[in-house]
């Protein structure tokens, strides 16, 4: 089962009979009805509570297009995405076929990395593989396709993935490559995955890419045009529907370049009958440096620098009582690391990678290979890391919020009509969703705040007011 046209409306249509009434379009020729807000779950975690009923209330308060992947924390993400939506289609509150489920597939990073060195040593090794970098390979080959859909299925808990996108392709030219040779390698892909709409495993596919929206003479420039016409030349019925690229107020390529046959890619794909979801929206770059375009909570100053010191201090001592200490297992270590490093840790979203990346997985596994007998020294140690890295993302994400203060400033110098939206992040949808062309802006939202902030926006500027407003700001990237 996937997702149909007629679910898709009644899915809003019963919300609408709830006085909920979520901004929708049409993802592209497809006929499916979407949310204009999209969950991203780039950093979300199956662990992760907070996570867990953020995907919840959004799934059940108007948000029906989910964009995930492979990659994103080794899984865990489309093991969250399955675990919730069971959850709920179980239950009755939501139904399957009126949910979008995008996930994605190329990346090469962490158990699939393992897994590809695995079959490289025992003579099974993929085609095409691009090792740009020791710990993150790259592959769109058919046979790393395959694979990669078995295992997306088996984590979402679905018998079809509805969008199956090429996971930023364009880490190919990292190893020198040429464009003819990509190309090539995305028609193999694409007949591929044409294959795989005929097995009922997927019912559409695309590509997301950094590169679409970037100057013509950037060397690891994507040309949707090019694409296309790629596409066309498989089957004139072809299902490649989507395309996934990065916009924001600072980063505004996608509908200021002309680089698709004199066309934005906004404007091309709109012609092309493409749904476009835009990702990174409340994360800009700016003067080569990371903008948050989003508020943060804010926490008591005093309350967490107080207690951030006394819980440090506790699971220090609490290591050092540690089955095996000093030479426990490396996740009963990390009070000691924190220690060393909580000086050079200034930004949420790096801590928040690290986090869920690596240090609670890291942290589980020891915990779970503890014998009976210490159980009473892990159930004593569990709640005080918890607490521990509960203060240190208060800390920055007081640190956040003031930096989002000044660029709340710098937008409503620019669109004054933005000052009546009460946070930065409703201030920015407003911009965004400006462009008809932009099927679901995808937001990272990993809490039930985040999810009702964002499920509040107000009216959209106009078009030619947001126009306005994303030139003005371009004199802050460079």
């Amino acid at each position: 089962m996937s997702a149909t046209p007629q679910a898709t409306r009644q899915y809003f249509d019963r919300l609408k009979n709830k006085g909920i009434k979520p901004a929708t379009s049409v993802l592209g020729d497809t006929e499916l009805t979407v949310s204009r807000i999209g969950f991203g779950c780039y950093r979300v975690h199956q662990f992760e509570p907070d996570h867990r009923e953020a995907l919840k209330e959004a799934l059940l308060g108007g948000v029906n297009l989910i964009d995930t992947s492979a990659n994103y924390t080794d899984g865990s993400s489309e093991r969250l995405v399955g675990d919730i939506l069971n959850e709920v289609i179980t239950s009755g509150e939501v139904s399957r076929d009126a949910i979008v489920v995008v996930t994605k597939a190329g990346y090469v990073q962490g158990t699939n990395l393992r897994d590809a060195r695995e079959r490289m040593n025992t003579g099974r090794a993929y085609s095409e593989m691009v090792e740009f970098q020791s710990d993150c390979w790259h592959n769109i080959s058919p046979e790393y396709l395959a694979d990669q859909i078995t295992k997306s299925l088996e984590r979402l808990r679905l018998d079809r993935i509805d969008v199956l996108l090429l996971h930023n392709p364009e880490y190919f030219f990292k190893t020198g490559g040429s464009r003819d040779v990509y190309y090539a390698r995305i028609e193999k892909a694409f007949r591929h995955l044409e294959s795989e709409v005929a097995k009922g495993r997927i019912a559409y596919y695309g590509i997301s890419s950094n590169t679409f929206g970037e100057v013509e003479s950037r060397s690891d420039f994507t040309s949707l045009a090019k694409v296309v016409e790629i596409a066309k030349s498989i089957s004139k019925n072809n299902h490649f529907k989507v395309v996934q690229l990065p916009f924001n107020l600072y980063e505004a390529g996608a509908a200021l370049h002309k680089n698709n046959n004199r066309k934005s890619i906004f404007e091309f794909a709109s012609e092309s009958g493409l749904a476009v979801l835009t990702n990174r929206p409340f994360n800009a770059l700016a003067k080569e440096r990371l903008v948050r375009l989003t508020s943060f909570p804010t926490h008591d100053e005093v309350e967490v620098k107080g207690g951030l010191h006394t819980t440090l201090g506790r699971a220090i001592e609490l290591e050092k009582r540690a089955p095996g200490y000093p030479k426990a297992a490396q996740g009963l270590h990390w009070a000691h690391a924190l220690r060393e490093r909580l000086g050079e840790i200034d930004d949420l979203l790096t801590w928040r990678e690290v986090l869920y990346g690596q240090i609670m997985p890291t942290v589980r596994q020891a915990l779970t290979r503890l014998t009976p007998d210490q159980a009473a020294w892990a159930n004593e140690y569990s709640p005080v890391m918890s607490e521990l890295f509960r203060l240190i993302t208060w800390d920055l994400e007081n640190l956040a919020e003031q930096k989002s203060k000044l660029a709340a400033e710098n937008v409503q110098v620019v669109a004054p009509d933005l000052a009546s939206s009460p946070t930065l992040s409703r201030k920015v949808l407003r911009v965004y969703h400006a462009f008809p062309e932009v099927t679901t802006v995808l937001a990272g939202m990993r809490t039930p705040t985040y999810v009702r902030d964002l499920l509040g926006t107000e009216a959209a500027l106009t078009p030619e007011s947001a126009m306005q407003t994303l030139m003005r700001l371009q004199r802050y990237r460079s």
